[in-house]
């Protein structure tokens, strides 16, 4: 009775731990990368990635306070921060200069911060809030039509809006948690990140994109270690990113958001790719996605007796440290399935597929660089890879073709 009884809990706990592991890290990336998984729950955690940034072009000195980026409709467009004109400008991403210029003609720039769009609207973020005192907070909605090639104004429509926490307005210049700076639409709805000036935390809420007036829904929070100054989402809704710095030592940084289910954008496993000093960049504070693994980022100019750094155009693939899922469209087709023998490995690795058509075999480092790439020829199924010049240590192996793409981890000893 006591061996049978014995068994039975051996089956029911081996039971339970493969239910356990069907939640999990599904990144292959990640320190953390659990095989078993087949649904994320945003537990990954990732090495510390650093990187530079390509210079596209600098700015001119119309747009010196870029503080907003949006690509729509095969155009960047940008704005001045508070205290300029109330204008959106359309530059070239190449030459950086400006092709065209829409005044808003009956909306003040009051505090501009960010831009966003769907399908028919332009939203402008009129929310910059330093003072914490703002009782006047909206986004304007601008209709794509009205920004036409040879449209020189247009009007928008007021989408206002109120914290459900603030009851304190208090002036207190940089010294609260209401200011804000980041947005992107998704839908049907404006998704807000705050730019805690206190406790460098990003507080995020959702508004309707209709005009009217509303209170913001809280969503949740999250560490950012840093004043978060733009948000975007890709095109294919997969990935999210945050853009910000650190006030004190001028550290600038871009959280990946990936994995998530509908708009449960703080569930996503985060990843923070640490990116030039504003020193080198300037105070970072326009970002969009131009692909689902590309992104522009923008600058405003810093020019003082010790330092002078010009408004720039910069940009940023991201394919190496965004999940392959994430960068692709939703109805990718599987891959096919593939075994590599022995793990941990030594010397050499057997490659065994399931399916023959060409493809790619890729070894990365655990920041994302390739190390080893193979073409596989249509129908070979085996592959004796030489991992002689790879140095020890955790490493993803993935098998890429025109179906998609399938990793594991692997350890080289």
């Amino acid at each position: 009775m006591l061996v049978k009884l014995y068994s039975i809990l051996i089956l029911v706990a081996a039971a339970t731990g493969t239910a356990r592991a069907q939640s999990g890290c599904t990144d292959p990336q990640a320190t953390n990368y659990n095989a078993g998984a087949t649904s994320n729950d945003g537990s990954c955690q990732y090495p510390t990635t650093t990187t530079a940034l390509f210079t596209k072009a600098t700015l001119p000195s119309a747009v010196n306070e870029s503080s907003g980026l949006l690509y729509t409709g095969g155009s960047v467009w940008t704005h001045n921060d508070s205290g300029n004109s109330a204008t959106l400008f359309r530059v070239d991403s190449t030459s950086g200069q400006v092709l065209q210029q829409v005044a808003i003609s009956n909306f003040p720039n009051t505090d501009w911060e960010d831009l966003a769009a769907s399908a028919q609207y332009v939203y402008i973020g009129d929310f910059g809030n330093n003072n914490g005192d703002r009782r006047d907070l909206r986004i304007l909605r601008v209709a794509k039509t009205d920004l036409g090639a040879s449209a020189t104004t247009a009007t928008a429509q007021a989408i206002n809006f109120s914290y459900p926490d603030q009851t304190d307005f208090t002036p207190r210049t940089n010294a609260h948690n209401f200011d804000c700076e980041a947005f992107f639409f998704a839908n049907d709805s404006l998704h807000l990140f705050t730019k805690n000036w206190v406790d460098l935390r990003t507080r995020y809420y959702t508004v309707p994109a209709a005009p009217g007036t509303h209170v913001a829904r809280l969503r949740g929070t999250f560490n950012t270690n840093g004043l978060v100054t733009a948000a975007a989402l890709n095109p294919a809704g997969t990935t999210a990113a945050l853009l910000g710095y650190n006030a004190t030592n001028g550290s600038t940084f871009l959280w990946l958001l990936s994995g998530y289910q509908g708009a449960g954008y703080l569930r996503a496993n985060k990843r923070r790719i640490e990116l030039p000093n504003a020193l080198l960049i300037g105070q970072a504070e326009g970002l969009c996605f131009v692909k689902n693994g590309r992104v522009f980022i923008s600058n405003e100019q810093i020019s003082n007796a010790l330092l002078t750094v010009p408004p720039r155009l910069y940009a940023l693939g991201l394919g190496a440290w965004i999940p392959t899922t994430a960068l692709a469209a939703k109805t990718m087709r599987p891959a096919g399935r593939f075994t590599a023998v022995p793990n941990p490995a030594q010397q050499t690795l057997r490659v065994e597929r399931t399916t023959g058509e060409e493809a790619s075999l890729l070894l990365q480092n655990m920041l994302g660089q390739v190390v080893l790439a193979v073409p596989l020829a249509g129908g070979q199924l085996t592959l004796d890879l030489d991992l002689s010049p790879v140095e020890s240590g955790q490493y993803v192996l993935r098998l890429q073709s025109a179906h998609g793409v399938v990793a594991q981890k692997l350890t080289v000893r």
